[in-house]
């Protein structure tokens, strides 16, 4: 990992003190282009790292205590590695040390720290600043502590954090495309088998979030409940005699079967149809990307998005306004909404040279729609943390 000396020292003085220079590092967040929802049933996402980071600092204690202060909750938790966790401690608190104590559990002698996090990923819009607040958390620890860290079982830690202390049963996604991706370019997982493919995107593209500035409660409970429907989808073919492992092993043409044992207007069949055409549209938009083929992966976004908001139900008014006034937007080569859903942002992939022109055109648009101000992040694809022969960057 390579480190520098921390460019506001002020701050992290102001929070814990006059001491030694701290060691960073910054953790991008990433955007999914295409891919909703299939990660966790073993299937095929394309997400992007991009260049809006978690930026994570810390220094060495002469104690086991740890301090962490996170800029964006305002508030610090201290804890003792010597002692066990507070069955009662929740929230980002709760999570923190989960991830410093899963880290800790390799080191040869546990040091104390001081950690500071910063954020300029806007949390809960689907640019998974969870899994870089946690991978940030990760790479300090490990590197205060001498951890080596290896990129596919450092993706399992942090996505198994993610269910223990989060509470929230993620796919592995956003682990591996933070530290994984490379610069300008997609990256192509197989969720299953976890191999990956970079894939590029052409030059003459720019890459655009559109954030809604919607947050919706209701979210974790219905992304559990799409999990939730998901599984049930699978008993349902294991009594048929269909031995599947997850909606990954299903085929289109087992829709019918499905639709036969439930009903055409069955919810059910609505989450299947959207997980099995979503990976055949994950692969085809990889295809479409190495060909710059504009048409098809315009297509495939748009195929995508009504998909989330008729079949698999995690969109809403916000984000499809959004999507709505980006079709409408000169130099919109695609568009969608991006992320869990019920809020947050929208992926588009927009013609450089118009791109000042399309985020005018579609925030008016959306206001006109919605009577609420948006905002655009004009974003690049870069290097992932362990991107380059599963070294930390």
């Amino acid at each position: 990992m390579r480190n520098k000396p921390y460019v506001n020292q002020d701050r992290f003085d102001d929070i814990f003190g006059k001491g030694m220079v701290p060691i960073d590092t910054k953790v991008p967040g990433r955007v999914n282009l295409i891919g909703e929802h299939t990660d966790y049933n073993d299937g095929f996402v394309l997400p992007v790292a991009v260049n809006r980071f978690v930026h994570v600092t810390g220094l060495i204690r002469p104690d086991k205590w740890v301090s962490v202060y996170s800029t964006a909750f305002g508030e610090r938790h201290r804890f003792s590695s010597e002692n066990e966790m507070n069955p009662s401690l929740s929230g980002w608190k709760r999570f923190a040390e989960g991830v410093i104590r899963t880290t800790l559990k390799s080191a040869d002698e546990e040091a104390g720290m001081d950690i500071l996090v910063e954020n300029d990923l806007p949390v809960g819009g689907g640019l998974s600043s969870s899994a870089a607040f946690a991978a940030g958390l990760g790479v300090i620890t490990a590197e205060l502590n001498s951890i080596e860290l290896h990129p596919f079982e450092f993706a399992r830690t942090l996505q198994n954090a993610e269910h223990e202390y989060a509470g929230v049963e993620c796919g592995i996604m956003d682990q591996l495309s933070i530290l994984l991706s490379r610069k300008d370019s997609a990256l192509l997982i197989d969720c299953r088998s976890l191999q990956i493919d970079h894939i590029p995107i052409p030059a003459d593209w720019s890459l655009v979030i559109m954030d809604t500035g919607i947050r919706h409660e209701l979210a974790f409970s219905e992304y559990s409940e799409r999990r939730l429907q998901c599984t049930k989808i699978a008993e349902l073919f294991k009594r048929e005699g269909i031995e599947i492992t997850s909606l990954r092993d299903v085929s289109s043409s087992d829709l019918d079967l499905l639709e036969k044992i439930t009903g055409s207007t069955d919810v059910l069949l609505h989450r299947c149809r959207h997980v099995v055409l979503e990976n055949m549209r994950v692969r085809e938009a990889a295809q479409a990307l190495r060909a710059s083929d504009e048409n098809c992966i315009g297509r495939l976004f748009k195929e995508s998005h009504m998909s989330l908001q008729n079949d698999f139900e995690v969109s809403c008014n916000e984000l499809d306004s959004m999507v709505e006034a980006a079709w409408h937007a000169p130099g919109c080569i695609a568009a969608r909404m991006t992320g869990g859903g019920f809020g947050g942002c929208t992926v588009n992939l927009v013609r450089k040279n118009m791109t000042g022109e399309f985020i005018n055109t579609t925030l008016s648009g959306y206001r006109e729609r919605t009577g609420r101000n948006g905002t655009a992040i004009q974003v690049s694809s870069i290097d992932g943390i362990m991107s380059r022969e599963g070294k930390m960057q």
